[in-house]
């Protein structure tokens, strides 16, 4: 940016006593030591800023000459006046290093990441320039807090015909991803009188926005075909979150009997189901399995977002609601958040509309089957003796050992290496199987690079 494009809040005052270049400078200097012009800052040059405040340019001159001669400038012929970068200030803050940071590694084998460099971007510009074709001026207001009305009436089309989802675009609400949406469910849960949630065990880490809420979370047990839905039953839970497409981390998928059995128990104690579809689009070897909502739509909330699908960085998000929830929901919505970006959501609708979202699923589905081949490779050959699961459809595998492994030392070991990785142990409430587990994605890695990092990562656990 060329110096007379800077922008600058400062004023002068012909009437006070005092003289106009230094108002100038005093001005400058209380901006600078305050830390309201911070250091390196570009500055208007002495030119633009007398034409903006009226005054003569020599009058600016000389300010700027006092102000670098007290190292508050840096004035250089040919170059854009700058604040000095030793320039005083009253006090220079050291703030805490931050508290929420993402570790990236270069071979990343932790659940829950899609493949970053495969993001569709440009049909998804070409959707951006289609919805700012389509929006009308209110469009860009504060309207539309739940999810502009295309976008719902595409998610309840696409979700119907992929997902077998029964559901009105009245229900679905926009979210900023299933983080935001469980914030919400769980205040509007506590409002409804729910205070015992229960939870997959193994499931999910992070549970801090239910335990915040007040929600008690009881453990129920998965085994291979899904959550236990009779110890369910005598949990005494009112409501559930659930994963049951490719449970989160282990990746069983609930079989029919045990899906039926928990439909039977929503109706028969008036549960709610939280059913976070987050990854159902994904099989290879498996017919598809429709979503729990289509049972029980009376009883489950579902959940699903574009983080997978596409790339976390959308932070989109829908929730189908039964319509004796939605206004609580809504309620919630409408306390804490002004909705999603509508732009972004005028997007989405295009690129479901027009087909974009199912070709660029059908296209990843296809590399992430030949990933998913090539970890099962290496993991034949360089580890036979392990048992894997939960590869029928998702983006990780479950690695069995028959014995405990030193896991926080090959967790260390592999950090240095720059291998991200992650044992089941972590994702337990209670006791953990004496065994160890690993969780191992092959979505966010090519396969020549997918294989190197496994048998770099066996050394690791060999040592």
């Amino acid at each position: 940016m060329s110096s007379y494009e800077v922008e600058l809040l400062i004023s002068v005052d012909r009437h006070g006593p005092e003289a106009l270049h230094a108002q100038v400078e005093r001005q400058f200097r209380d901006a600078i030591r305050s830390g309201t012009l911070r250091p390196g800052s570009e500055v208007p040059s002495t030119r633009a800023l007398a034409k903006r405040l009226g005054i003569s340019r020599p009058l600016v001159m000389e300010a700027y000459a006092q102000l670098a001669a007290e190292g508050y400038l840096a004035l250089r012929q040919g170059a854009a006046p700058r604040v000095a970068n030793t320039a005083p200030r009253q006090q220079v803050w050291v703030f805490p290093p931050e508290s929420f940071t993402t570790t990236f590694f270069r071979y990343d084998f932790r659940p829950g990441i899609p493949d970053l460099s495969t993001f569709p971007s440009a049909r998804w510009l070409k959707a951006v320039e289609a919805a700012l074709k389509t929006m009308v001026p209110n469009d860009f207001g504060y309207g539309q807090r739940f999810g502009i009305w295309p976008l719902r009436q595409a998610l309840a089309d696409y979700l119907g015909r992929v997902r077998g989802v029964s559901a009105d675009p009245r229900q679905i609400l926009v979210t900023g991803g299933f983080e935001q949406a469980r914030s919400f469910l769980a205040q509007a849960l506590r409002r409804r009188g729910v205070s015992q949630l229960a939870v997959e065990e193994p499931g999910y880490t992070d549970r801090h926005v239910w335990l915040d809420a007040g929600l008690t979370l009881i453990p129920v047990a998965v085994d291979e075909d899904g959550i236990d839905v009779a110890a369910l039953a005598r949990s005494g839970a009112q409501a559930v979150l659930l994963t049951p497409a490719h449970q989160s981390p282990t990746g069983v998928v609930m079989s029919g009997a045990r899906r039926l059995a928990l439909a039977t128990w929503l109706r028969d104690c008036k549960a709610v189901a939280i059913e976070d579809d987050y990854d159902g689009e994904f099989r290879y070897d498996r017919a598809p399995i429709g979503a729990l909502q289509g049972l029980a739509p009376d009883h489950v909330v579902y959940a699903g977002t574009t983080s997978k699908t596409m790339a976390p960085a959308l932070r989109l998000g829908w929730m189908v609601v039964p319509p004796d929830l939605l206004l609580a929901l809504e309620s919630e919505l409408q306390r804490l958040d002004y909705g999603r970006s509508r732009i972004d959501q005028f997007a989405l609708a295009h690129f479901i509309r027009t087909g974009d979202y199912d070709r660029h699923l059908r296209k990843m589905r296809a590399v992430y089957r030949d990933r998913r081949e090539a970890l099962l490779g290496v993991i034949r050959s360089d580890l036979p003796e392990v048992e894997v699961s939960g590869i029928s459809a998702g983006l990780h595998a479950s690695v069995r050992f028959s014995r405990r492994l030193n896991e926080a030392a090959i967790v260390a070991r592999a950090h240095k290496r720059d291998i991200g990785l992650t044992f089941l142990r972590r994702h337990y409430l209670g006791a953990a199987p004496e065994e160890s587990t690993l969780l191992l994605s092959y979505a966010n890695m090519p396969e020549a690079a997918l294989r190197a990092a496994f048998r770099t990562l066996v050394t690791l656990l060999n040592d």
